[in-house]
Order: C-alpha cells, then structure tokens, then sequence
C-alpha cells in the first residue's frame, strides 16, 4: 500500500494569504523545522525574530514540495518506472504521470502545483513584512533566503507547466481569480530577479545552528542553471560566470569518495550546496522516500517497513553503468537478500537508504543543490558556446574519474555532439534520483527522443499479457503539464496547456 505523507492544506493558488510560522530547533547541527501555529501574518510579524521563524516555514515548507517531486520528474524520466508488480487498479495516478497519460484532474500535479504555491505564499508574506526587521544586513538575508526558495518553486513551475501565475505579494481571493497565466519569458525574468537579489544578499558560509541555510553560492549555481536552462546566447555566457565563480572561487568542492556525498554521518559536507534537511527519531521530521523506493515484500531486508516500490530503476539505467562505476552500488541494487539468503531479482533504489525504527522516518537529507552539479553544467555552458574546450573535459573527466572510471580522451569528446552526449549520460548517472533528470532532458532538447527509446525499449511497457500498460511515443505537448482542473473551475478564463 502506498504512504504517500498528507498535510492539512485547504488552500489554493487563491489563499496566499494563508501562513504557517514555525520554530528552529538546533539538533546536533541540523536545520530542524517544527511547526508551532498558524496565526495571521499581520499579527505575527513584528520583529527580526518571528521573520526568522517565517523564514523557517518556508524552508520546512520544501517538505511538501519533494514529497512529491520526485513522481513528476524522475517517474516521468527515463530513470525510473512505476514497478509492473503493482496491479492495474493500484496507484493509477502513478502509473498515469509514469505512461504520460495523465489528465488535469491527476492528483499528484495538483499536490505539486497546491505545495509549490504555498512555499511561494509563505515567502510573500515574508517579503511583505521584511521591514520590521531593523538590521539592513540581516533583512537583506531573509528576503534573500525568501526570495531563493520563492524562486526555485517558480524555476520548478516553469519547467514543468510553462507560464504559470506570478504572485509576488500576497493577494485577496477575490484578486486571485481575476489573475492570468504570465508568459515563460516574464516568468523565467522574475525568478532571475528573485536569484539575482539571493546573490546579492545572502551570506558566504552559514555554520553552527544555520547549517542547512542558503549561501550566495547555492543562489549563484540556481542563477547557472536557470540562465543556461533559458538559454540565448547572454544568458549562456551570464551562466559561464556564476558558475565559474561556484566552481573557481567558492569554499565548496567535491569530495573524493561518492559514497561520503551520500553517507548519513557526513551530511551537509562540502559537496552539499543546499539539501532538504530530515531527522530520523519519530519526531515528524523523518524522510519516506526510503519506504517509497524500497522493494515490496522486503519486510524489514532492505529498510524499516515493507517497501512501496514506487519508483523502480528502469533497465536502461542499470544497464547504463560501466563496470567499475561506483556510483551504481551507492544509487541503487540489481538485487536483495531475504529470507533463507534468498537473493531475489528486484531493482530498487538505495541513495535514501539508512537505519531508522520507524517507517517512513529515515534521516537522509535531500540533496537539491551539489558542487558536482555546477561543475558539469559549466562544463555544458561553455560546450554550447565553444564546443568541448580544454577546461570543459576536463571537468566532466574530474566527475567521471572520481566514479572510478577512466578519462575520456579529446578523441571520445571531441566535438559538440559527442561532448554533449557523454555528459548527458555524466549527469544521468552522478544525478541519478535527485530529480535532475527530466529537467536535463528538457534543457538540452532530448526529452521526447530519449524518452520514445525508453518507452520502446522497456519491457514493462511492451508487455502482449498487459497490453494496458504499453505506451505510445510522446507528442511534444506532453512536455508540459496540465493546468490542475481545480484551478481552472476557479477561474474558467485560464487556458489549459494545449492538448489537455
């Protein structure tokens, strides 16, 4: 049966006025979001000190935010699929966003768009009431905070719907319904704003009970990417900065081991731009995603509690790692070992993987932003604009050796499309179930070739004793998103994406 966490949210695009405030709790350096009322913003905000805790229900608002996320990207990739040993009647809107059959009625768009928007609410709020605070220094860091994470759910909607509304302050319901779908250009150019102030005003290094709180190079490598992702040729060449800048001059780095990014007594590491922080010990901080991924059946073999076994690593992307590659053992298994030493044919994901008592309570931190990432899309940037230079290999040779593989040589990656191709296959499988592969697919063009072949390929897909599972080659409307219908019956005058 699947857990996926339900919260109490009876808001829409059109309450943003709703506010959740919640106290910082220091825990052994974790950044600890316990939620402790819901009063109106106006009575609330009245110093530096209630901005800090709004600050904190926004991060603690990303909660919501992966719960979902996971389902439209790496599900709707090449990635993962939804297993074929669930039953057809089992966890349909699943199997639905999987086989892009889905409609705008499919619960988990709507969650994803309701738990974007209220981050975004939440940030508003702050932005709207940032001078209480006294300190310019210290204001300027938590609209800065507000407007990184406001940002980066309108870089995720954007991505994934198109033009979406902007809502940049908070509004009356009655305003909501007469507001309209902004452009993917006004959309992309408020986000960069958004980043851009996040640069300006964020700190260099956060330490001690802040651990977990954004810096200036996470906004900068936020900046890269969504410069990159739109892409002419300014923007490409603004992205080659910023993320020179993360890759050259930041107190960041990569670590040596692949393992050690991952390993539960070393999070927030140097390779760790900005992570979703969760703590295991029953005390409604733990991460489900360990129960989602883990195998059916498995009792307690592979984690705590049976598994739901949601999102299964396809075939092509086990298949993808080269002998050697020690990124596979840490990401994912081929296999499990039950009852008896009975090794039982099951693939499963692993990087979420780690000891706790309770289901859907694990302790791993999300990783959103790594080092690793920024080097590698500068490597891309300065491929788009110069074909594969010196400083371009050698970055992505610097990921790939660190995965204990050999380096590639000028002859493999030598031209733009070679170059392109390797690190499209680099990046599948140092990002693999971090929920970077769909918008990789989509920021280079790939999305509905790789994804066809997926869909071709996959045996699940192309089964004649279930026939109602195989699934035809994407249309390009399929890139994007339905609008969800409840927004639409709120305001019928908003169009739908086209062919939905």
């Amino acid at each position: 049966m699947k857990r996926i966490h339900t919260y109490t949210y009876t808001g829409t695009l059109i309450l943003t006025s709703l506010t959740l405030i919640f106290s910082l709790v220091s825990c052994d350096k974790e950044l600890d979001l316990q939620p402790v009322s819901e009063i109106s913003a106006d009575e609330f905000y009245n110093n530096a000190e209630e901005i800090n805790l709004a600050v904190m229900g926004i991060y603690n608002g990303m909660y919501d935010v992966l719960d979902r996320e996971w389902i439209l990207t790496e599900l709707r990739s090449d990635n993962t699929y939804m297993s074929p040993r669930n039953s057809e009647t089992a966890n349909v809107p699943f199997r639905q966003v999987d086989r892009f059959v889905l409609t705008s009625q499919n619960i988990h768009v709507e969650d994803y768009w309701r738990a974007c928007y209220r981050v975004i609410s939440l940030a508003n709020n702050v932005i709207a009431q940032i001078e209480v605070v006294d300190d310019p220094d210290l204001a300027g860091r938590y609209e800065g905070e507000a407007r990184f994470l406001r940002a980066h759910m309108y870089f995720n909607l954007v991505r994934l719907w198109g033009g979406v509304f902007i809502v940049d302050r908070p509004v009356s319901g009655a305003e909501a319904r007469t507001m309209d779908r902004s452009t993917t250009e006004e959309v992309y150019d408020f986000l960069l704003e958004d980043l851009e102030f996040a640069v300006e005003h964020l700190p260099g290094t956060v330490g001690g009970s802040d651990l977990g709180r954004l810096t200036r190079w996470a906004a900068k490598a936020e900046l890269g990417k969504a410069l990159l992702t739109r892409g002419s040729t300014e923007d490409i060449n603004r992205a080659v900065s910023e993320l020179s800048d993360v890759v050259h001059d930041s107190p960041f780095g990569y670590l040596d081991d692949y393992a050690r990014v991952f390993d539960i007594d070393n999070e927030y590491n140097s390779e760790i731009l900005y992570a979703v922080r969760y703590q295991t010990g029953s005390v409604g901080l733990g991460a489900p995603f360990a129960n989602y991924f883990a195998p059916m059946q498995s009792d307690d073999f592979v984690v705590r509690g049976n598994g739901d076994e949601l999102n299964v690593p396809a075939t092509s992307l086990s298949q993808a790692y080269e002998a050697g590659d020690e990124r596979k053992a840490v990401s994912m298994a081929d296999t499990w070992i039950g009852y008896n030493d009975i090794v039982n044919e099951s693939r499963h994901i692993t990087k979420y993987n780690s000891d706790f008592a309770t289901v859907d309570d694990a302790g791993n931190d999300w990783p959103v932003i790594r080092f690793t990432d920024a080097m590698l899309l500068l490597a891309e940037a300065i491929n788009e604009l110069s074909g594969p230079t010196t400083e371009a290999i050698a970055l992505l040779n610097k990921v790939h050796q660190r995965a204990g593989l050999t380096a590639y040589d000028h002859q493999e990656v030598g031209s733009y499309f070679d170059f392109k191709l390797a690190l499209e296959k680099e990046r599948k499988l140092e990002f693999a179930f971090e929920n970077q592969r769909w918008f990789d697919l989509v920021r280079t063009g790939r999305a509905m070739t790789v994804m066809n072949t997926h869909f071709a390929a996959e045996d699940q897909y192309n089964d004649p004793n279930r026939p109602q599972f195989n699934t035809d080659p994407i249309e390009e409307y399929q890139l994007l998103l339905p609008i969800p219908q409840y927004e639409i019956d709120l305001n019928p005058g908003i169009a739908q994406n086209i062919g939905y």
